[in-house]
C-alpha cells in the first residue's frame, strides 16, 4: 500500500483476497469469528429490538449481514455497504432480499436518519487511517441513523488482561510474519493490518471516541477470550 493509506487502497487489498476471505477468517480465529458475529447480532437485537431498518457498513462478503437477518428475521429491511465490489459479488447471492451497495464509509449514499440500526464488524480498524478519518466514518454512521437509533460495532480490542494481551500480540506478529514469507508482494498490506490490531483502542477508549463522534451514550461488552468487544452507542 502507499505510505499514505486510503480507504480505497484498503479496499484494493480485500479485492485481492475476497475468494478465500471467509475461510481465512475462520482458520485464523479457530472458528470463533462465527461465534462472535452471532453473539454481536444477538446483542444488536437486544439493544434495538424494534428496529425496522438496518445498515451493515463495510459488510464485506455479508457474514454479519446474514447474522443480522437470522437474529431479526425477514421483517427487518436490511442493507449492506462496502467499497470492495468483489467482496459484494459474494455477498449478493447469499440473500437477494438484502440491498448491497458499493460505497465509501465516509460518504454513504443514504439520507440523514434513514436507519434504526447501523452495524459494522471487524472493519472499523481499517477506517483508522488516522484519528480524523475514523471520526469522519463514525460521524457518517451516526448521520444515517434515526434519532434514538443504535450503532453496534464488533471489533478486536486491546485485552485488559496482560497475559491475554501478550498472547494476542505474539500470535498476530507471528501470523503476519508467516503471511509476509508466503506473499512478500503484500508485505505492506499485511503490516498495515498488523498495526491496526496492535495499536487499536482499548474498549473504554473506543467508548470515549464514540462520544466524541456525537453519540449520546456508549457502552461495550468484551467477548471470550477477551480480544473482541461489542460496542453499542445511541444517537
Amino acid at each position: 500500500m502507499p505510505s499514505k493509506t486510503s480507504e480505497l487502497a484498503i479496499a484494493g487489498f480485500y479485492d485481492g483476497i475476497y475468494l478465500f476471505y471467509e475461510k481465512a477468517n475462520s482458520f485464523l480465529t479457530f472458528g470463533l469469528d462465527l461465534y462472535w458475529r452471532r453473539r454481536a447480532a444477538g446483542l444488536a437485537r437486544a439493544a434495538a429490538p424494534g428496529a425496522a431498518s438496518a445498515l451493515d457498513a463495510c459488510c464485506g462478503t455479508g457474514d454479519f449481514t446474514l447474522a443480522l437477518r437470522r437474529a431479526y428475521g425477514p421483517a427487518l429491511k436490511l442493507s449492506g455497504a462496502d467499497l470492495s465490489e468483489p467482496m459484494l459479488s459474494l455477498a449478493r447471492p447469499k440473500d437477494r432480499s438484502i440491498d448491497f451497495t458499493r460505497a465509501e464509509s465516509k460518504a454513504l449514499p443514504f439520507p440523514d436518519g434513514g436507519f434504526d440500526l447501523v452495524t459494522i464488524s471487524f472493519a472499523t480498524r481499517n477506517l483508522n487511517i488516522d484519528r480524523a478519518a475514523l471520526l469522519a466514518s463514525l460521524r457518517e454512521f451516526r448521520r444515517v441513523l434515526k434519532p434514538g437509533g443504535t450503532f453496534v460495532n464488533l471489533e478486536t480490542t486491546r485485552p485488559a488482561n496482560g497475559l491475554v494481551r501478550a498472547g494476542m500480540d505474539l500470535y498476530v506478529k507471528a501470523l503476519i510474519a508467516l503471511l509476509n514469507r508466503l506473499s512478500p508482494k503484500s508485505r505492506s498490506s499485511y503490516l498495515f493490518l498488523r498495526n491496526t490490531i496492535l495499536t487499536w483502542y482499548r474498549a473504554a477508549e473506543f467508548d470515549e471516541l464514540l462520544l466524541e463522534a456525537g453519540f449520546s451514550r456508549a457502552s461495550h461488552r468484551v467477548l471470550c477470550p477477551g480480544a473482541v468487544a461489542v460496542h453499542t452507542a445511541v444517537k
